[in-house]
């Protein structure tokens, strides 16, 4: 075997790799939650499309989204902060949590409305049951914030930004907010757990809980899931 022969077969093997790297490399990015560029993304292109995987498929009864933001995560949850005023909403962690723990601490200096999503979709069908809780704690002028269930069509164009929603209002105070929903609609092929928020001020969360409680192909079996009864 030729050394020039060889030197080909080094050649062709390195103008392999790169390609391979890169690739691997994008998919570690999404994994941990690196965003370089947030007006661009090189997930809407072949081949990194298919490595962003942003939807749950058909999951079976049980937690979806587990969150009490005390250890800061390798692999993100969550996706990127949406605002409606650019630079005006900022996201962080703060030690004014549930008795003294840990919690998501989102600052918006503007007035208008913001969303912290699950970075995952959820498919459904007609006649499945879920159930979103956590805690809400608000700070600010005319400020309110709300857990909230974005509704997609089967090409995941929004149908409904709140679907569902439980609202705060209140300030100065921790509140627990909870609610169970099924999806009543053939059109809502996905839904989207979210953080959202209105007007000026500081919102804390904390102990947040999104599950799937029933399928529904099991329409008459018992529901055994009972959401808590204290008062909010």
């Amino acid at each position: 075997m030729s050394i020039k022969f060889l030197c080909f077969k080094k050649r062709y093997l390195i103008i392999l790799l790169i390609p391979a790297l890169f690739v691997s490399a994008y998919w570690v990015k999404n994994l941990i939650g690196i965003n370089i560029f947030n007006s661009f993304s090189l997930g809407s292109y072949f081949p990194f499309k298919y490595l962003t995987n942003d939807v749950v498929m058909s999951p079976k009864p049980g937690i979806l989204l587990e969150e009490n933001f005390d250890e800061t995560r390798i692999i993100k949850i969550w996706s990127n902060l949406w605002m409606r005023e650019g630079g005006t909403v900022t996201r962080g962690l703060s030690s004014g949590g549930i008795n003294g723990s840990k919690c998501l601490l989102i600052k918006n200096s503007g007035r208008g409305s913001w969303a912290y999503s699950h970075n995952k979709r959820v498919e459904v069908k007609k006649g499945d049951i879920f159930y979103f809780e956590g805690n809400i704690n608000i700070k600010g002028k005319d400020l309110s914030a709300y857990l909230s269930v974005a509704a997609y069509d089967e090409n995941k164009n929004a149908i409904d930004w709140d679907l569902y929603k439980e609202k705060v209002n209140r300030t100065d105070v921790w509140i627990r907010v909870k609610k169970q929903f099924n999806i009543s609609n053939e059109g809502i092929r996905y839904i989207n757990f979210r953080l959202v928020g209105v007007g000026s001020g500081n919102c804390r969360f904390d102990n947040i809980i999104f599950r799937k409680i029933k399928c529904g192909n099991t329409a008459r079996q018992i529901l055994r899931f009972r959401i808590p009864s204290e008062d909010l």
